[in-house]
């Protein structure tokens, strides 16, 4: 009953907010953000001070998508010159200017729209709030780390105790005394350690608050359309640095009992003593929030591509094509060209740089046109997996014809980077030892504070995550998961990617699982997707919003209904 009461008062129509009676509201001020009817439109027109606002038409989509992004910039009143507007930004003196500002002292100055500046520093006030969510899921991984070292602590000093009560008993009232000293002992470095985990939980939580408040402040400014409120809130947060998150290492050696073996020369012989152990190791919770999932109408989703906010591209191998999709609560069909990709990624000006199966060249999507041209070619080569690093230089991964996964000393396996000018800068084969790098470079990702990864396809069932620094020698690779009670399959690895804070995150298609690493190559998580009734991921991508973006593969190959996942990763 109270249900079908809210469904009736929802439906009641909102009035004109100008004559509050007419309840016919077609139009929107995007200057003023009030809604209007017919006849207070034409009202609002001919005033003097809005006779340039923009109205706009309320039952339109594109109309309120204007009206949500719009940013009112012309009403921000001059400092200095109390009754004028600003109405431009400049640059040189780094502040807002009116007209009067404009011909005392600026007029030689590097002057540019309040609508241009605004909507810049909106962007890196995103970058900002991205960084607080960065730093703020570094917290709440220090805060796991915390809770799993004291667990593990507590765990292992009641496992002392027990020991040593049990060789107390057999030792009896002669060596009483000698327990209640060791137990002394222990319970001093138990205090110790509480002591340390308090004050880390304490640092990290205040870290986290800190994170938490400015991120809030950002969402804020950045949810509201006065433009003031941009630059006082970019100005503050530019003198202002955010909190550091890097966290020393936790000790790796505690306080165990060690009963003696061997002749009862004295007490400590007889009894035992305390001595230094490896604390157990345990992997830490990861969460995956599912923000949003989408169904396409592919048999599967080989490779995701996020241009923008509202734009991504996806490629199926089966048809094959390569799409362009609208991003909103449902996903639209923009674009289909028909091309066989391998692999493709995005250049620093949003156009998609393309391998194509078993062409020699790398090829240029112009995001706006739709035109492809060739950028360079790698001939007799193939080439395979290739990546736009934050430098703009192309790392590309190739092959020749030869056996696929058992390549001959006189087979070409090699990672080479290129300038976006089309020259080759340097190229990775074999390492110091002579011995093959790679037996198929099929994905390639990278990181400044990491290095070059690699997908290396071993078989079709199988493969590893290869991480070359950048003389081109291996520093780690990752096979797969250790703790073989969370997969049971070999690692199927399929696309890669690095977090800003230096994570790498790894699709294992066969277990349905994401494998998360650390920069030093350990495994931070294995998180069975399945679980959460995701099955066979295949391509990944990270947004603006440290979003991580998942495509799948349709559990039937007779059916189109491949799944595309927004998720959001903590642990």
């Amino acid at each position: 009953m109270a249900f079908s009461q809210s469904i009736r008062q929802a439906q009641i129509p909102k009035p004109c907010e100008l004559c509050e009676t007419d309840t016919n509201v077609k139009w929107k001020c995007v200057q003023c953000n009030t809604l209007m009817c017919d006849k207070c439109k034409k009202i609002h027109l001919k005033v003097q001070t809005s006779i340039t606002h923009d109205i706009v038409d309320v039952k339109r989509s594109e109309a309120k998508t204007k009206i949500e992004h719009t940013i009112i910039t012309d009403n921000i009143p001059c400092q200095i010159h109390k009754r004028k507007l600003n109405c431009m930004f400049c640059r040189t003196c780094d502040h807002l200017v009116c007209p009067d500002c404009i011909t005392a002292s600026h007029k030689i100055h590097d002057l540019d729209s309040i609508d241009t500046v605004c909507n810049e520093r909106r962007e890196k006030l995103k970058d900002l709030e991205s960084t607080c969510f960065e730093k703020f899921t570094l917290c709440e991984i220090e805060d796991s780390k915390i809770k799993d070292f004291k667990a593990k602590n507590e765990q292992l000093s009641a496992k002392c105790v027990q020991k040593i009560n049990q060789r107390e008993q057999l030792t009896k009232d002669e060596v009483s005394k000698y327990a209640k000293a060791l137990k002394e002992e222990l319970e001093s470095e138990k205090q110790r350690i509480e002591k340390y985990i308090a004050e880390k939980e304490k640092h990290t939580e205040e870290v986290k608050e800190t994170l938490l408040n400015k991120q809030s402040i950002i969402q804020e400014v950045l949810e509201s359309n006065q433009a003031a409120q941009v630059f006082n809130t970019f100005s503050e947060f530019r003198k202002k640095e955010i909190p550091d998150v890097s966290f020393e290492a936790f000790p790796e050696d505690a306080t165990d009992f060690f009963p003696t073996k061997g002749s009862l020369m004295n007490i400590r012989n007889l009894f035992g003593s305390l001595q230094k152990t490896k604390l157990p190791s345990r992997l830490p919770q990861m969460n995956l929030d599912v923000i949003k999932s989408y169904i396409t109408d592919l048999s599967m989703v080989d490779r995701v591509l996020i241009q923008d906010d509202k734009t991504a591209w996806i490629f199926n191998n089966d048809i094959p094509t390569l799409r362009k999709i609208n991003i909103n609560d449902k996903i639209a069909t923009v674009k289909d060209i028909s091309v066989e990709i391998y692999d493709m990624s995005l250049t620093d000006n949003n156009d998609i740089l393309m391998s194509f199966c078993n062409s020699t060249a790398v090829n240029l999507l112009t995001t706006k046109t739709g035109e492809i041209e060739m950028f360079l070619s790698v001939s007799p080569l193939i080439p395979l997996g290739i990546h736009v690093t934050k430098h703009n230089e192309i790392i590309l991964g190739v092959r020749d014809r030869g056996d696929v996964y058992n390549p001959r000393n006189t087979n070409c396996r090699t990672v080479i980077i290129f300038g976006m000018d089309g020259k080759q800068k340097q190229s990775y084969e074999f390492d110091n030892y002579k011995r093959r790098l790679f037996t198929l470079p099929a994905r390639i990702t990278s990181n400044v504070y990491i290095g070059i990864l690699v997908i290396d396809r071993t078989s079709d069932l199988d493969g590893r995550v290869v991480l070359l620094n950048t003389e081109g020698q291996v520093k780690w690779t990752y096979q797969g998961n250790p703790h073989n009670s969370v997969v049971d399959k070999p690692f199927n690895p399929l696309d890669i990617v690095t977090t800003s804070v230096g994570y790498v995150i790894v699709t294992d298609i066969s277990n349905h699982a994401l494998h998360v690493l650390s920069g030093e190559g350990d495994l931070l998580a294995c998180k069975v997707l399945k679980d959460e009734g995701i099955i066979y991921p295949m391509s990944l991508d990270i947004d603006t919003k440290a979003q991580v973006w998942v495509g799948c593969l349709s559990g039937n190959e007779q059916i189109t209904d491949a799944k595309l996942y927004v998720m959001k990763m903590y642990f």
